[in-house]
């Protein structure tokens, strides 16, 4: 060292100074690594409580597990969609617009030398609310005394708002979400018609009433049909956390039914099991496990193929799991497409469950596919209950699809503030639904089932 000039040294220092300082940043980074490491984890954690398999796809915020939303998907109709402009309408009133002198000089015009149509689609004034008074008869039978008052399938026995306009405020309610102080507003601003928020309530639940008797009728159908689509969703009431549920048959008849159980006993309530061993049907469901007790049931390909695909960075086992299974999914919808006959059916329900046996047995020997393997193997006898059912869905959309309007309610209100208003909300909200999908004019069979219940029923 003491041969060593003084420049060497001193350049010797400088870099033993600049490795110190470097060591120390290392050392920073590091450790701002491993806390991003441990906020990742913390992350990854909480969104899965949001996104994971049992999510549905409308309302996933990342398409992939990239991160990235999913590019291909193209909003607006596929090519080769044709057009739907609305046809031009026959007007109901024809309107001349002329003129007698011209503008610019004062001179008389005389007969037009052509005629423009301009055809306007317009709303007419909002109708003021009428008034009518009916005077009710009574009669005294002279035979056996028996008194008698007539009735008017267009007034009420209770109460003395109308048919139509309760089955305005109803359609406001559940039709476009209002909520009741909205529903006060609108009644006044266009109809210059003063309802409190209790009145709107007391009308809602005398529509509630009303619909009972119906909705007993609904709750036979789902017992006595050949399948039903079922699913349910937390739905508080008074801040304690309930459970809405969802039947929907094969015949478009949906129930809905608010509980303060997910469990079996509500299945046993509504498939009416109590006092016998025999099951009404199929089911068709996510594969919760209040369903597992039940005999015959389709399990969800939409939920099964979401699990298979969870999880980042997957493996090569996994990865070949996900391939398998979206071409089982295939296969299985080209097979029902073709509308094969039941000893078909039969055939290819035995041949699948044994292949899809024998494949889990094959990945639960692996550790990284050992969880979806035994999702599957869970569900073996009932991913292919389809096949024996014509018509049958092998997913659950069609039940996801009928408990959504119930999911943006509850968006809106929070909860219900009482029991008696849940029970009231499961009549009509069943009695709407069922019209809509069976094709039905909802205002129609409203007002009819109300005249029916409320005017002219004693």
């Amino acid at each position: 060292m003491q041969n060593i000039p003084d420049e060497v040294k001193h350049y010797i220092q400088q870099l033993e100074e600049e490795n110190k300082l470097l060591k120390d940043s290392l050392h920073q980074l590091q450790q701002q690594v491993h806390n991003l490491q441990k906020r990742i984890i913390q992350l990854e954690k909480q969104l899965n409580i949001h996104e994971n398999p049992h999510t549905p796809p409308s309302q996933r915020r990342f398409k992939n597990n990239t991160g990235k939303k999913d590019s291909s998907g193209q909003r607006g109709a596929p090519k080769g969609h044709y057009g739907a402009t609305r046809p031009t309408p026959i007007p109901d009133e024809i309107i001349p617009v002329t003129m007698d002198t011209c503008p610019q000089c004062g001179g008389y015009l005389g007969n037009p030398v052509d005629i423009e149509p301009r055809i306007i689609e317009e709303l007419p004034p909002p109708p003021k609310i009428k008034v009518t008074q009916y005077d009710l008869h009574t009669y005294q039978c002279s035979g056996c005394g028996y008194k008698i008052t007539a009735t008017h399938p267009e007034c009420p026995q209770v109460g003395n708002l109308g048919i139509r306009l309760m089955t305005h405020i109803t359609m406001m309610k559940y039709r476009q979400r209002g909520v009741l102080r909205r529903i006060q507003e609108n009644l006044w601003e266009q109809h210059v018609f003063p309802l409190s928020p209790k009145g709107v309530h007391d009308v809602l639940q005398r529509v509630g009433n009303a619909c009972h008797p119906r909705y007993m009728q609904l709750l036979q159908n789902i017992r006595k049909a050949s399948w039903n689509y079922t699913d349910e969703t937390s739905m508080p009431i008074m801040g304690e956390n309930w459970w809405l549920w969802i039947f929907r048959s094969n015949m478009d008849d949906v129930l809905t039914v608010i509980r303060p159980s997910r469990g079996k006993q509500v299945l046993e309530e509504i498939l009416d099991t109590t006092n016998s061993d025999e099951v009404y049907g199929a089911t068709v469901n996510d594969g919760w496990r209040s369903y597992h007790w039940l005999p015959v049931m389709q399990r969800c390909w939409a939920h099964l193929l979401r699990e298979v695909d969870s999880g980042k960075d997957p493996t090569e086992h996994e990865q070949e799991l996900s391939e398998e299974m979206h071409k089982r999914f295939r296969l299985l919808k080209e097979f029902l497409g073709k509308d094969p006959p039941m000893n078909q059916r039969q055939q290819m329900k035995e041949q699948w469950d044994m292949e899809l046996s024998n494949m889990v047995d094959e990945y639960l020997k692996y550790e990284d596919t050992r969880v979806k393997a035994q999702y599957i193997k869970n569900g073996l006898g009932c991913w292919h209950t389809c096949l024996l059912c014509p018509g049958m869905q092998p997913t659950n959309n069609l039940g996801e699809q009928a408990m959504r309007e119930h999911v943006i309610m509850r968006k809106i209100i929070g909860c219900f503030r009482s029991e008696r208003g849940s029970e009231h909300y499961q009549y009509i909200a069943s009695l709407l639904a069922t019209w809509n999908l069976q094709g039905k004019n909802m205002y129609e069979e409203l007002e009819n089932l109300l005249r029916h219940e409320l005017c002219l029923q004693s």
